[in-house]
């Protein structure tokens, strides 16, 4: 048993917070998306229990992740440290990164794993958008939790659709992340673009939150963890309201696009918000260098992320419906033997 400490991750955050970085802002993928954990101060121990793998491994692992600061980073960060000792002689060094750099990264081999949006994933492997070339050479080990997909408005607010956005001012989050992304896809799934807004504001979600209290902005949007803490402090202070995607929206952009996957905001995921809210999300995943990681190495390495699951909830309760079952029934792209072979094993995959 092992006491991991992540005093220094959480001064790095409270640090962040302090300068006003929205950009390492933990609800942002820059950050992983991360959860109600936002802004904790405290020390963290995790507990992890693993035994030295009798494979051979590489002597030096790198670890795509994101900002410091944020969930992503963390979590590798305590991954990194157990990995260290699963594979006795090896090191494992975190790299700052993001959901499409990580890829790139995986498919030049930069990176030996690393963390992305599911829905970035099938643009990698086709080629698409950011990806001048398919990446073939990169598959999944562990899917890890949902960064839903918000539309935030104030209670009192006109808007109730997408629809209704027409002539309002929104932040979709920062320019080119995930949730900008998504906003705009959706936009023209409802026969809409940014012409069609009264204007933009490209801001981390904390401050598209007080620009939302203070009446300068109309909603917010964007691809994050449930429950954000930000939303839940304006649930309970200013009041608001979550709009619902139309259910051929997200039809439509599961066809586009295999990582979108329908989602559903229970009601009381927020507290003063009852009703259930449709919508898509996409979800974090740890994938791994097909030439780097060979079987035996991806099998030990999943059978780890796995097995100390409850070890990765105690960092955040993002993680804590994760499991094997969890993983498998919502794996996007091509899965990675040593992980199949690893979940066939338990009985999560026939």
């Amino acid at each position: 048993m092992k006491k991991i400490s992540l005093l220094l991750a959480a001064i790095l955050l409270m640090f962040a917070v302090l300068v006003g970085c929205s950009e390492t802002d933990p609800s942002e993928e820059s950050s992983g998306g991360s959860s109600g954990s936002e802004g904790d101060e405290e020390s963290v121990e995790v507990d992890t229990n693993v035994e030295a793998a009798d494979v051979e491994a590489p002597t030096e692992f790198t670890f795509g992740a994101a900002t410091v600061g944020g969930f992503w980073y963390t979590l590798a960060g305590a991954m990194s440290d157990t990995m260290n000792e699963l594979f006795p002689g090896s090191s494992t060094t975190v790299v700052e990164g993001g959901s499409v750099s990580n890829l790139l990264g995986l498919g030049e081999g930069t990176f030996h794993i690393g963390f992305s949006n599911g829905q970035t994933v099938p643009e990698a492997l086709e080629g698409k958008n950011a990806f001048e070339e398919p990446i073939d050479n990169v598959s999944t080990l562990a899917t890890l939790y949902p960064n839903v997909f918000h539309i935030a408005v104030r209670a009192d607010s006109d808007i109730h659709t997408v629809e209704d956005l027409k002539g309002k001012i929104v932040s979709p989050g920062i320019k080119g992340y995930s949730g900008e992304l998504a906003f705009k896809e959706i936009l023209e799934l409802n026969d809409m673009s940014y012409d069609d807004l009264e204007g933009i504001e490209y801001i981390g979600t904390a401050d598209a939150a007080q620009l939302l209290r203070d009446g300068h902005i109309d909603a917010i949007t964007g691809m994050l963890a449930a429950p954000v803490s930000t939303y839940q402090e304006l649930d309970t202070t200013l009041g608001i309201r979550l709009i619902p995607l139309k259910d051929e929206t997200v039809e439509q952009l599961h066809a586009a696009n295999e990582g979108y996957l329908p989602y559903t905001i229970e009601g009381g995921t927020y507290e003063n918000i009852k009703e259930d809210t449709n919508t898509v999300a996409g979800y974090t995943v740890l994938l791994a260098n097909n030439d780097l990681i060979n079987e035996d190495v991806a099998y030990e390495i999943t059978k780890m992320v796995v097995e100390n699951k409850d070890a990765w909830a105690n960092i955040s309760s993002v993680m804590s419906d994760f499991n094997a079952e969890f993983s498998v029934e919502n794996n996007v792209g091509n899965m990675h033997p040593g992980a199949e072979r690893y979940y066939k094993e338990i009985g999560a995959l026939e």
